[in-house]
């Protein structure tokens, strides 16, 4: 048996000052929110979440970066797949 644990992406964006943050949930049940900031940051975070709190985390974050700077990628209009 093994210890190895999968995370698979369900949504993505990109804001337009070139932060870009992904929804990700792991094959145990958790999800996480992962953010990859830009210059002059050039960090990340991740934080784990229940799947709810983190659906509604990452959509706070995707309305807030829309509104403030609009979007280069969005998951929801891009992808050929499914996404949040």
């Amino acid at each position: 048996m093994s210890n190895h644990l999968e995370w698979t992406q369900k949504a993505y964006y990109e804001a337009g000052g070139g932060d870009r943050v992904g929804l990700l949930a792991l094959d145990d049940g958790h999800w996480a929110v992962v953010w990859a900031y830009a210059d002059p940051h050039c960090s990340m975070q991740v934080l784990s979440f229940d799947p709810e709190r983190a659906q509604e985390v990452f959509n706070t974050s995707r309305n807030g970066a829309e509104k403030r700077e609009g979007l280069r990628y969005d998951s929801r209009q891009e992808w050929q797949g499914s996404s949040l």
